[in-house]
């Protein structure tokens, strides 16, 4: 079982996407917070479920959500880089994907 370990982007993206949701409807963060963890649940028992994105980076989708958490895996343990809405320019996921990739 693989350790999950959210890098501080992707907790800020997460912390921006609960705000947007629990200002249209009281509860739909927290709905897509428990959801968010759930795959977190997952990804640490199959950390190679999510489908390859770039080179290391693999991607799965909350599509309930239109979320995608983008994700490597390094030896024990999957680093969350980024939970991104996935209607948006991909060139901006990579660019964001690109700027939090641990050297």
């Amino acid at each position: 079982m693989n350790e999950n370990v959210v890098l501080s982007g992707a907790e800020q993206d997460l912390f921006i996407h609960y705000c947007d949701l629990e200002r249209r409807a009281e509860g739909r963060g927290d709905r897509m917070n428990a959801d968010f963890l759930a795959t977190l649940d997952l990804l640490a028992l199959n950390p190679h479920m999510g489908s390859q994105h770039l080179k290391s980076i693999r991607k799965w989708s909350l599509l309930d959500w239109g979320l995608g958490i983008y994700y490597a895996v390094e030896g024990g343990r999957n680093m969350i880089l980024a939970v991104q809405h996935l209607r948006q320019n991909p060139k901006k996921i990579r660019a964001i994907l690109k700027s939090r990739m641990p050297q």
